[in-house]
């Protein structure tokens, strides 16, 4: 009986580290947030207005994956309420600075909104965040997204580039 204590026991002891070797594995791949503070210029609020007023979530082929349109018209609303409700919190404050930490919980928020949505979706919606990201002109990781070898970062910046742009300074025809 006591043998079979101790190898409980020791099951359940060996358990609990493979666990915590996994979570620590896990969130490993996210990096933490940038401490950056920026404020906006004038481009920089004209290009987020852009992309605010732009019809989101359209079919498109932009590198490396594509995105075939929401699952439902009821989806599109949804993900194109996360994504401007993150674009009207930051332009609401243009003319204060703007924390990278404090944008990276917005966009945690619109995740939230998202959750339930198809996959495709939901990285359709990270693709608008990664460059709401670049047009206000953080480097650094946002803290929220985890990337591979699919999803390159240029030299000198934490994310890789949004879905259709060519270079940190090149974006995708924003309104278009």
């Amino acid at each position: 009986m006591r043998t079979l204590l101790y190898a409980i026991l020791g099951v359940g002891f060996l358990s609990a580290i493979l666990v915590g070797f996994g979570a620590w594995k896990y969130y490993a791949m996210f990096p933490p947030t940038s401490q950056e503070v920026i404020r906006l210029g004038d481009h920089s609020i004209r290009q987020l207005k852009r992309l605010r007023a732009e019809a989101k979530f359209q079919p498109n082929n932009f590198p490396p994956l594509g995105y075939t349109g929401p699952d439902t018209p009821a989806d599109g609303v949804i993900a194109s309420d996360a994504v401007n409700t993150v674009i009207d919190a930051i332009l609401v404050r243009s003319d204060q600075p703007v924390r990278a930490a404090e944008v990276s919980k917005l966009y945690a928020a619109a995740g939230k909104k998202v959750r339930l949505l198809a996959t495709e979706d939901r990285d359709r919606m990270q693709g608008y965040l990664l460059e709401i990201w670049y047009i206000i002109g953080f480097k650094g990781a946002t803290g929220q997204f985890a990337y591979g070898a699919a999803f390159p970062k240029p030299p000198g910046y934490g994310e890789p580039l949004p879905p259709g742009w060519k270079s940190p300074t090149e974006p995708r025809p924003i309104g278009n």
